[in-house]
């Protein structure tokens, strides 16, 4: 096939997607620059080519695993839509695991590898949050609250400088999140049950929706193979629990919106300045799935950051890796 493309690659902890667009899109390209709220931020075309592969994650993952599923991956797309590696204009590859701005260079150059791409085909490489924003927006600035099993704030200006805060794990924060939540809730549990803190049902619906027969059961389910996962689940409960006026959940749930309002805070304060238009969009699980946390959130931000403008996410982070990849093609790194 003659015609230029460019990918997008959104990688996680469990799998990564390949996305391969036409290069030359017009004025649709051009469109998929703006949020307007009604969902715009996906091209209306088809992509060239969409494939799924194993983990992507440099940390979690020996290189050598990770250039045998991207390899594979890029192998389908050549083989199935009749690409060549000649006729690349570009691509941005956001994985997780991708943390420092010396991890993005070394992960670009696999993706070229793996691609087989020619010398001077620009790649770019970042962490998963990067196209996330852009696929929620709709473009390339622009702010991003995530919060699910983790979570994290991430913005980027349109001259490809960036901030982000959080998302440093479960051990070093991840506050707001589900797993922080759940946490939370499990082990002020057990300081209430102790006589130690709030009046509280949570302990009694934990060692039911673990299966515990009493608050001493916890340690083994904490201290050997702790599955965040698993734990990031009983965030709902926590939910409900709140909704009932439980006093612990209600206060979990305060300290949560805190927490999440103030990772835009921070972000906004070091990128906001040189953003043309303030926009925040929300993801994850735990934001998406619970209206009143939502809400509790976009009140504290709409006193502390008077201006911004709330939109709902346009489309997912695969599609977002794409409008990066088309950004880099048409105007390089600005």
């Amino acid at each position: 096939m003659g015609k230029g493309w460019i990918f997008g690659i959104d990688g996680g902890g469990t799998s990564a997607r390949l996305i391969i667009e036409e290069a030359d899109r017009g004025a649709e390209s051009r469109a998929e620059g703006r949020n307007d709220g009604a969902g715009r931020g996906r091209p209306d075309r088809p992509p060239l080519f969409y494939g799924e592969g194993g983990s992507s994650n440099p940390r979690s993952n020996p290189r050598e695993a990770v250039l045998a599923v991207l390899r594979g991956l890029f192998a389908r797309a050549y083989r199935e839509a009749g690409l060549r590696a000649e006729g690349c204009l570009g691509g941005f590859a956001g994985s997780a695991g991708v943390d420092r701005e010396a991890d993005r260079e070394p992960f670009a150059a696999l993706v070229r590898e793996a691609a087989g791409l020619p010398p001077g085909v620009p790649v770019l490489a970042g962490n998963d949050s990067e196209p996330a924003l852009a696929g929620a927006i709709g473009d390339v600035e622009g702010l991003l609250l995530i919060a699910g099993t983790g979570s994290i704030a991430f913005g980027r200006a349109r001259d490809g400088s960036s901030a982000r805060a959080g998302g440093w794990g479960h051990l070093l924060g991840d506050e707001g999140s589900a797993f922080s939540l759940a946490f939370k809730a499990l082990s002020r549990g057990l300081r209430s049950w102790e006589g130690r803190d709030l009046p509280t049902g949570l302990m009694d619906a934990g060692l039911e929706f673990f299966g515990l027969a009493g608050p001493p059961d916890l340690v083994p389910l904490v201290y050997e193979g702790l599955d965040k996962t698993r734990i990031a689940r009983f965030a709902r409960v926590v939910g409900e629990y709140r909704d009932r006026g439980d006093p612990l959940a209600f206060e979990l749930f305060e300290e949560a919106e805190r927490e999440l309002a103030a990772l835009v805070v921070s972000v906004d304060a070091r990128v906001g300045p040189k953003l043309e238009r303030k926009r925040l969009a929300f993801r994850g699980g735990l934001i998406e799935g619970d209206a009143r946390l939502r809400a509790g959130v976009e009140s504290r931000l709409a006193a502390a950051l008077p201006g911004l403008e709330i939109v709902p996410a346009a489309a997912d982070a695969a599609a977002g890796a794409c409008i990066l990849a088309r950004d880099l093609a048409n105007h390089g790194r600005r």
